[in-house]
Formats: structure tokens, C-alpha cells, sequence
């Protein structure tokens, strides 16, 4: 009969315990609703990449050929989007290796690509 009674005892204080603890719940949200309520509800997102875009000179010539969008390749507009005349101005080497720079305009929007040379690395045996 006692082990009876303490059970009890403690299983109602226990469920006293959780109520207290539910109240002092629903009252914290309320008064962080009340905080935030007149706040404007707005996410700015930001485009930041993990490491700059590398291709190969045939990659980066095939981008400026298929590409929309205004092409410079180490600071000289790509005008033609013929892939032959490309090749024979020698714009972009086959055995290079380019990082692309992507300019945006305000709205999000690639308003041209740029791509610069890598200087090549040369590896000591």
C-alpha cells in the first residue's frame, strides 16, 4: 500500500511538473510572437560560390558557342559564335586551362561570362 502511494505521489507531481513547464512554454511563445509580430517577413539570398569554375579551352570554347550572353575570353570580346572562326582567331587554346567569372546584373540575371587564362603549372617529377 505505500509502494502504492509514493507511486502516485510521484506521478502526480510529476504531471504537475510538466504543466508548470507547458505554461512557462506557451507564455515564452506568446511574448516572442508579440516581439516579432511587426516584423517584415523578407530572405536575401546570396550567391557565393565554393571555388571558382575551371574548364579546358575546348569547355570554354564551346560555352562562348553556345552562349546567349556577351563573351570575353582574357579581356577581348568574343564576337562570332561560329566555332570555326573561333578556332582559326586562336582565342581560345585547346591545352589551356580558363576560370570563368560570371557578371549579374541587379535582378540575378548572366549579362556576360568572362574567362581569364591560368598560367600553366608545371609539375617536377
Amino acid at each position: 500500500m505505500i509502494t502504492l502511494s509514493i507511486s502516485i505521489a510521484l506521478f502526480l507531481g510529476a504531471c504537475f511538473f510538466t504543466l508548470g513547464l507547458t505554461s512557462q512554454i506557451r507564455m515564452t511563445l506568446h511574448e516572442a510572437a508579440s516581439v516579432v509580430g511587426g516584423q517584415k517577413r523578407s530572405v536575401h539570398s546570396t550567391l557565393k560560390l565554393s571555388e571558382p569554375d575551371i574548364y579546358s579551352g575546348s569547355q570554354a570554347l564551346l560555352i562562348a558557342v553556345d552562349s546567349e550572353v556577351r563573351i570575353q575570353a582574357d579581356g577581348v570580346t568574343v564576337t562570332q559564335n561560329d566555332p570555326v572562326a573561333l578556332i582559326k582567331q586562336s582565342i581560345f587554346q585547346s591545352d589551356a586551362k580558363y576560370r570563368a567569372v560570371y557578371i549579374r546584373d541587379i535582378h540575378g540575371n548572366l549579362t556576360e561570362l568572362q574567362f581569364y587564362k591560368l598560367p600553366a603549372v608545371e609539375e617536377s617529377s
